[in-house]
């Protein structure tokens, strides 16, 4: 073995491990507790790890789901005209229940957006939750909070525009997004055929098909 080839193996190494430990902090980074660090460095980790490093440590529920949530959509046509609303979450959910022992994961698409939209840093949450009993002014979204919501709106829009393929007549120029959470009633009026939950709506910014292609 020539000393150049060892040379060259042992700079492979190095590089190869230095890019190892950098990957490896970043994903410790973007689970980690709110800190300074994220503060400052959240929206450039979740730049490298969307979307194909993405974490999401959602898989033994330790919330259970209490609510219904999905996304409608509707596109904007080049003669002007705008179609209705259509529901482009429920193909993941019919695919994921036809097939019980190897389901699809399509609707996880869906889901882990949603779950980036409607979820927060805990101490985030308990801070505007403190502000909200005080009548405070809120805390205003953090940067990478602004990030992950950007991101997140963005690939449900691709989504959305992947689903709506023979809209008008394929001349799509923008897609808006609606997102609907519907609250279930409570375990303890489930006896009650009357009861009813609370549905929330949020419509987000028309986004350019251009700039989802």
């Amino acid at each position: 073995m020539t000393h150049s080839y060892r040379t060259t193996r042992r700079a492979a190494l190095v590089v190869g491990g230095a890019l190892l430990c950098a990957h490896m902090t970043m994903a410790a980074l973007s689970q980690a507790p709110l800190n300074p660090a994220k503060l400052v460095y959240g929206d450039r980790v979740a730049e490298y790890l969307d979307p194909y490093f993405s974490q999401n440590w959602q898989l033994f529920a330790p919330t259970p789901l209490s609510d219904d949530r999905g996304v409608l959509a509707r596109a904007a046509c080049a003669d002007g005209s705008v179609t209705q609303y259509y529901d482009v979450s429920a193909r993941g959910v019919q695919k994921v229940q036809s097939s019980r022992f190897f389901p699809s994961r399509e609707n996880r698409i869906v889901s882990a957006h949603l779950q980036n939209l409607t979820s927060s840093e805990e101490l985030l949450r308990r801070i505007r939750q403190q502000q909200t009993n005080d009548k405070k002014p809120l805390l205003p979204p953090l940067p990478y909070e602004k990030a992950t919501e950007a991101d997140s709106i963005e690939g449900l829009s691709r989504y959305a525009y992947d689903q709506l393929p023979a809209v008008c007549d394929g001349e799509t120029e923008r897609i808006q997004i609606r997102m609907y959470v519907h609250e279930l009633p409570p375990w303890s009026k489930r006896h009650d055929p009357s009861a009813e939950g609370k549905v929330l709506v949020h419509d987000f910014a028309w986004q350019k098909t251009g700039d989802l292609r």
